[in-house]
């Protein structure tokens, strides 16, 4: 067992402090120490020091500890007066010792337990309650970011419509890419499906590495290592006006640094050979475009005139147009797909929708109901 510490009391009627943990009556007013909880002058209960700290403790001689004991103290059910444990009868009013239904501890226990039920009990105020008032005062701030966002998603959700635009042309166009069948010369380790063999040649595919040979190094290595305990002290209420000091020990280490032999395998590369083929081959490959335009409704692909090694290739590209202007003289290009494009004519009077958030943009009737879809490119 470690050492005693005194430990200290209050009174709770005259309000004296710092009384001596073995001292049973009030110095100042006489009352027998009752409902009191011990404290220790540096440091609460269970909080460590460490060797070499200074701290302001008393500790009991070997007469003092025989005097209180390690025990704690009971309560006498009569005068609710602590007694020491080695005492058979209450020194403040005499009741027997047996009679005690607990001792330091259970009351302790009980008193911080109905504290807690009478906290909980009573009404707090605006200080005490952070979390309501908190909440209260973020209610106007909820609803004006709820209000920001149902008005964002409105805003996002409508759209911008130009109307009264005039249709001051129409355009198509279309284009057929040409390819040529041309022979290529290429060479690869394999010779794909409809290649001809020219040459062939072993050729380095790659390296592999061999182990060798081993080495021997020197590395510089650490570990940790116990190099001493070091003691610091926790203390326990014993419940009598004292505390018991435990001493712990804590190991320490310290890097230690040292050299070792290790053997290092060694790998040089290895060439690995293959065939490699030389080959020729036919491929299709684009050479030029057919390509047709119009700004009437005519639209049709292009006549191609073709080489005995050319071809009508893919894929073909169609796009079809109509330019607007509105009121004050702006002129703006819109493509459609060519069945609604056919819908549309020089001089037509349209409006055009676009929509904010996607960007999205149609030609809508008279009623704000989308007809065509159309991009701007």
């Amino acid at each position: 067992m470690g050492r005693t510490v005194m430990g200290y009391w209050d009174c709770p009627v005259c309000g004296n402090k710092g009384i001596a943990g073995n001292v049973m009556n009030c110095p100042a007013c006489g009352r027998a120490r009752g409902d009191v909880k011990f404290y220790m002058k540096d440091g609460a209960e269970n909080s460590t020091r460490e060797e070499g700290d200074r701290a302001d403790i008393e500790y009991l001689t070997e007469e003092q500890e025989k005097e209180i004991g390690r025990n704690p103290d009971w309560y006498c059910s009569f005068c609710n007066s602590l007694n020491k444990d080695n005492a058979a009868f209450c020194t403040n009013c005499g009741a027997s010792r047996e009679s005690s239904e607990s001792n330091y501890f259970d009351q302790l226990k009980k008193r911080e337990e109905a504290e807690a039920r009478e906290k909980a009990a009573q009404p707090q105020s605006p200080a005490q309650r952070p979390q309501q008032t908190k909440g209260k005062s973020r209610l106007p701030l909820l609803l004006i970011i709820l209000a920001v966002i149902i008005g964002l998603f409105v805003y996002l959700n409508g759209s911008n419509t130009t109307g009264n635009l005039q249709v001051t042309g129409i355009a198509w166009n279309r284009v057929i890419p040409i390819e040529q069948n041309q022979e290529f010369t290429e060479s690869g380790w394999s010779i794909p499906a409809g290649g001809t063999e020219v040459s062939r040649r072993n050729e380095i595919h790659h390296y592999d590495q061999v182990l060798d040979h081993y080495e021997e190094r020197e590395v510089q290595r650490s570990r940790q290592v116990l190099d001493h305990y070091e003691s610091y002290y926790t203390y326990s209420d014993n419940g009598n006006g004292s505390f018991e000091e435990i001493e712990h020990q804590r190991p320490v280490y310290t890097t230690e640094y040292y050299t070792e032999t290790e053997s290092v395998p060694i790998y040089v590369p290895v060439p690995r050979y293959a065939t490699k083929y030389t080959y020729t081959i036919w491929r299709w490959v684009k050479v030029r475009e057919a390509e047709a335009s119009g700004t009437d409704h005519e639209a049709a692909w292009p006549e191609t005139e073709l080489a005995s090694d050319e071809r009508e290739g893919e894929p073909r590209s169609e796009r079809y147009s109509f330019t607007v202007k509105d009121e004050k003289g702006n002129v703006r290009t819109w493509f459609l797909a060519e069945a609604d494009w056919r819908k549309i004519s020089e001089g037509d009077k349209l409006a055009i929708s676009t929509q904010r958030g996607s960007g999205e943009s149609w030609i809508v009737d008279g009623k704000g109901e989308k007809l065509y879809r159309i991009s701007s490119r």
